[in-house]
Protein backbone atom coordinates (compact mmCIF):
# COMPACT_ATOMS: atom_id res chain seq x y z
CA UNK A 1 0.00 0.00 0.00
CA UNK A 2 1.57 3.70 -0.36
CA UNK A 3 0.09 6.42 1.95
CA UNK A 4 -0.22 10.12 0.47
CA UNK A 5 -0.35 12.68 3.13
CA UNK A 6 -1.61 16.34 2.99
CA UNK A 7 -0.65 17.23 6.72
CA UNK A 8 -2.10 21.16 7.07
CA UNK A 9 -2.89 22.87 10.58
CA UNK A 10 -6.41 21.93 10.54
CA UNK A 11 -6.79 18.99 8.90
CA UNK A 12 -5.11 16.09 7.62
CA UNK A 13 -6.22 14.16 4.42
CA UNK A 14 -4.81 10.32 3.87
CA UNK A 15 -5.00 8.98 0.32
CA UNK A 16 -4.31 5.42 0.59
CA UNK A 17 -3.70 3.51 -2.87
CA UNK A 18 -3.76 -0.03 -2.90
CA UNK A 19 -1.57 -2.57 -4.74
CA UNK A 20 -4.66 -3.27 -7.51
CA UNK A 21 -4.87 -0.12 -7.99
CA UNK A 22 -8.17 0.50 -5.50
CA UNK A 23 -8.15 4.01 -4.08
CA UNK A 24 -9.85 5.89 -0.69
CA UNK A 25 -9.66 9.23 0.71
CA UNK A 26 -10.29 10.38 4.02
CA UNK A 27 -9.57 13.59 6.53
CA UNK A 28 -8.97 13.88 10.17
CA UNK A 29 -8.33 16.32 12.43
CA UNK A 30 -4.65 17.11 12.48
CA UNK A 31 -4.38 17.04 16.29
CA UNK A 32 -5.56 13.41 16.17
CA UNK A 33 -3.28 12.52 13.18
CA UNK A 34 -0.68 9.88 14.15
CA UNK A 35 2.38 9.18 11.69
CA UNK A 36 2.70 5.58 13.44
CA UNK A 37 -0.87 4.82 13.10
CA UNK A 38 0.00 4.26 9.35
CA UNK A 39 -0.26 0.55 7.78
CA UNK A 40 2.77 -1.59 8.77
CA UNK A 41 4.37 -2.20 5.06
CA UNK A 42 2.58 1.11 3.92
CA UNK A 43 5.17 3.38 1.81
CA UNK A 44 4.53 6.98 2.86
CA UNK A 45 4.64 9.91 0.97
CA UNK A 46 3.65 13.49 2.74
CA UNK A 47 3.33 17.37 2.65
CA UNK A 48 3.20 18.83 6.29
CA UNK A 49 3.61 21.88 7.35
CA UNK A 50 3.28 21.33 11.29
CA UNK A 51 6.65 20.43 12.76
CA UNK A 52 5.89 18.04 15.18
CA UNK A 53 4.32 15.94 12.76
CA UNK A 54 7.29 16.25 10.07
CA UNK A 55 9.56 14.53 12.92
CA UNK A 56 7.15 11.67 13.62
CA UNK A 57 6.89 11.43 9.80
CA UNK A 58 10.46 11.04 8.79
CA UNK A 59 11.31 8.89 11.94
CA UNK A 60 8.41 6.57 10.19
CA UNK A 61 10.63 6.56 6.82
CA UNK A 62 7.53 8.49 5.45
CA UNK A 63 8.99 10.79 2.35
CA UNK A 64 8.90 14.38 2.33
CA UNK A 65 7.48 16.78 -0.58
CA UNK A 66 10.83 19.16 -0.25
CA UNK A 67 11.95 21.04 -2.87
CA UNK A 68 15.04 18.46 -3.81
CA UNK A 69 12.80 15.67 -3.99
CA UNK A 70 10.52 17.94 -7.10
CA UNK A 71 13.11 19.50 -8.19
CA UNK A 72 12.62 17.27 -11.52
CA UNK A 73 8.87 18.96 -11.66
CA UNK A 74 9.44 22.73 -10.41
CA UNK A 75 13.13 24.54 -10.54
CA UNK A 76 13.19 26.51 -7.71
CA UNK A 77 16.10 28.15 -8.03
CA UNK A 78 14.83 31.52 -8.46
CA UNK A 79 13.59 31.36 -4.91
CA UNK A 80 15.39 31.05 -1.65
CA UNK A 81 13.28 27.44 -1.14
CA UNK A 82 15.02 26.82 2.19
CA UNK A 83 12.16 27.81 4.06
CA UNK A 84 9.48 26.56 1.49
CA UNK A 85 6.41 25.00 3.06
CA UNK A 86 5.92 21.51 1.71
CA UNK A 87 2.20 21.92 0.91
CA UNK A 88 3.63 25.00 -1.73
CA UNK A 89 6.02 22.18 -2.42
CA UNK A 90 3.11 20.24 -3.86
CA UNK A 91 0.81 22.82 -5.24
CA UNK A 92 3.88 24.02 -7.71
CA UNK A 93 4.17 20.24 -9.04
CA UNK A 94 0.31 19.86 -9.29
CA UNK A 95 0.62 23.26 -11.57
CA UNK A 96 3.87 22.37 -13.16
CA UNK A 97 2.30 18.76 -14.03
CA UNK A 98 -1.46 20.30 -14.69
CA UNK A 99 -2.01 23.29 -15.13
CA UNK A 100 -2.24 25.94 -18.24
CA UNK A 101 1.10 27.71 -17.55
CA UNK A 102 2.02 30.06 -16.07
CA UNK A 103 -0.45 29.48 -13.51
CA UNK A 104 -0.87 30.54 -9.81
CA UNK A 105 -2.50 28.20 -7.05
CA UNK A 106 -4.92 29.98 -4.50
CA UNK A 107 -4.61 27.75 -1.33
CA UNK A 108 -7.80 28.46 1.23
CA UNK A 109 -7.07 26.98 4.46
CA UNK A 110 -6.15 28.49 7.87
CA UNK A 111 -3.55 30.57 5.60
CA UNK A 112 -4.02 32.04 2.12
CA UNK A 113 -1.15 30.56 0.16
CA UNK A 114 -0.41 31.44 -3.80
CA UNK A 115 2.38 29.97 -5.39
CA UNK A 116 3.30 31.07 -9.03
CA UNK A 117 4.59 29.20 -11.51
CA UNK A 118 5.92 30.07 -14.93
CA UNK A 119 5.60 28.93 -18.74
CA UNK A 120 9.46 27.22 -17.92
CA UNK A 121 8.30 25.41 -14.85
CA UNK A 122 10.35 27.86 -12.88
CA UNK A 123 8.78 28.45 -9.23
CA UNK A 124 8.58 32.36 -9.03
CA UNK A 125 7.85 33.01 -5.40
CA UNK A 126 3.92 33.58 -4.40
CA UNK A 127 2.36 34.85 -1.00
CA UNK A 128 1.04 34.35 2.36
CA UNK A 129 -1.47 35.68 4.56
CA UNK A 130 -4.22 34.96 7.12
CA UNK A 131 -7.15 33.05 6.09
CA UNK A 132 -10.99 34.06 7.28
CA UNK A 133 -10.71 31.82 10.39
CA UNK A 134 -7.72 33.34 11.55
CA UNK A 135 -8.26 36.86 11.02
CA UNK A 136 -11.41 35.90 13.11
CA UNK A 137 -9.12 34.45 15.78
CA UNK A 138 -6.54 37.14 16.05
CA UNK A 139 -9.73 39.98 16.48
CA UNK A 140 -11.00 37.81 19.25
CA UNK A 141 -7.85 36.90 20.79
CA UNK A 142 -6.20 40.34 20.62
CA UNK A 143 -9.12 41.91 21.76
CA UNK A 144 -11.17 42.27 24.92
CA UNK A 145 -14.87 42.61 23.81
CA UNK A 146 -14.99 40.99 20.20
CA UNK A 147 -16.55 37.61 19.82
CA UNK A 148 -15.34 34.69 17.05
CA UNK A 149 -17.78 34.62 14.37
CA UNK A 150 -17.76 31.14 12.71
CA UNK A 151 -17.77 31.61 9.09
CA UNK A 152 -20.31 32.99 6.45
CA UNK A 153 -20.96 31.72 2.83
CA UNK A 154 -22.23 34.77 1.72
CA UNK A 155 -20.92 38.52 2.96
CA UNK A 156 -23.48 40.93 4.29
CA UNK A 157 -25.42 42.64 2.20
CA UNK A 158 -25.10 45.89 3.41
CA UNK A 159 -22.35 47.74 6.26
CA UNK A 160 -22.51 45.55 9.08
CA UNK A 161 -25.55 46.40 11.49
CA UNK A 162 -24.15 44.62 14.44
CA UNK A 163 -20.60 43.35 15.80
CA UNK A 164 -20.93 40.21 13.81
CA UNK A 165 -21.56 41.44 10.67
CA UNK A 166 -19.40 44.19 11.48
CA UNK A 167 -16.80 41.45 11.48
CA UNK A 168 -17.77 39.42 8.84
CA UNK A 169 -17.35 42.52 6.49
CA UNK A 170 -14.24 43.37 7.79
CA UNK A 171 -12.23 40.33 7.49
CA UNK A 172 -14.24 38.44 4.47
CA UNK A 173 -13.99 41.72 2.33
CA UNK A 174 -10.58 42.03 3.67
CA UNK A 175 -9.73 38.36 2.20
CA UNK A 176 -11.27 38.68 -1.10
CA UNK A 177 -9.85 42.16 -1.85
CA UNK A 178 -6.33 41.23 -0.88
CA UNK A 179 -6.59 37.97 -3.35
CA UNK A 180 -7.99 39.78 -5.89
CA UNK A 181 -4.83 42.98 -5.16
CA UNK A 182 -2.68 40.06 -5.06
CA UNK A 183 -3.64 38.78 -8.21
CA UNK A 184 -3.64 42.03 -9.81
CA UNK A 185 0.14 42.86 -8.64
CA UNK A 186 1.43 39.16 -10.11
CA UNK A 187 -0.39 39.91 -13.27
CA UNK A 188 1.34 42.76 -13.64
CA UNK A 189 4.64 41.16 -12.56
CA UNK A 190 4.43 38.22 -15.17
CA UNK A 191 3.10 40.66 -17.94
CA UNK A 192 0.09 38.70 -19.06
CA UNK A 193 -2.93 37.12 -17.12
CA UNK A 194 -1.80 33.79 -15.30
CA UNK A 195 -4.69 30.68 -14.99
CA UNK A 196 -5.71 30.68 -11.49
CA UNK A 197 -6.57 27.54 -9.48
CA UNK A 198 -8.51 27.98 -6.30
CA UNK A 199 -8.18 24.95 -3.48
CA UNK A 200 -8.54 24.38 0.16
CA UNK A 201 -11.14 23.87 2.63
CA UNK A 202 -12.54 27.48 1.94
CA UNK A 203 -12.12 27.85 -1.53
CA UNK A 204 -16.06 27.96 -2.16
CA UNK A 205 -16.70 31.25 -0.86
CA UNK A 206 -14.06 33.15 -2.91
CA UNK A 207 -14.89 31.03 -6.11
CA UNK A 208 -18.23 32.86 -5.53
CA UNK A 209 -16.91 36.37 -5.53
CA UNK A 210 -17.45 38.34 -8.58
CA UNK A 211 -14.06 40.24 -7.61
CA UNK A 212 -12.84 37.01 -8.52
CA UNK A 213 -14.46 35.67 -10.97
CA UNK A 214 -12.19 33.11 -13.78
CA UNK A 215 -10.74 31.36 -10.83
CA UNK A 216 -10.95 27.84 -11.83
CA UNK A 217 -11.79 24.90 -9.08
CA UNK A 218 -8.79 23.00 -8.18
CA UNK A 219 -10.77 21.02 -5.86
CA UNK A 220 -9.78 19.85 -2.05
CA UNK A 221 -7.28 17.51 -3.05
CA UNK A 222 -5.03 19.92 -5.23
CA UNK A 223 -2.34 19.39 -2.94
CA UNK A 224 -2.60 15.73 -2.19
CA UNK A 225 -2.20 15.46 -6.15
CA UNK A 226 0.60 17.11 -6.32
CA UNK A 227 1.76 14.68 -3.30
CA UNK A 228 0.83 12.14 -5.32
CA UNK A 229 2.35 13.24 -8.90
CA UNK A 230 5.65 14.09 -7.19
CA UNK A 231 6.06 10.42 -5.84
CA UNK A 232 4.50 8.41 -8.48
Amino acid sequence: MRCFLNIGNTHTQILSVEPDGGRTICSVPTADFDPASLPDGAEGFAACVVSEKTDALRARGVRLATPEAASKFVDFSFVDASTLGQDRVANAVCLAAKAVLPAVSLDFGTCITAEVVDAQKRFLGGAIFPGRTLARRALNLYTSKLPFIDLADELPSGPGANTADAIRMGTDAAAIDAVAGCLARLEKLLGCRPSVYACGGDRAFFLRAPELAGMKDGGDDFTLRGVELLFS
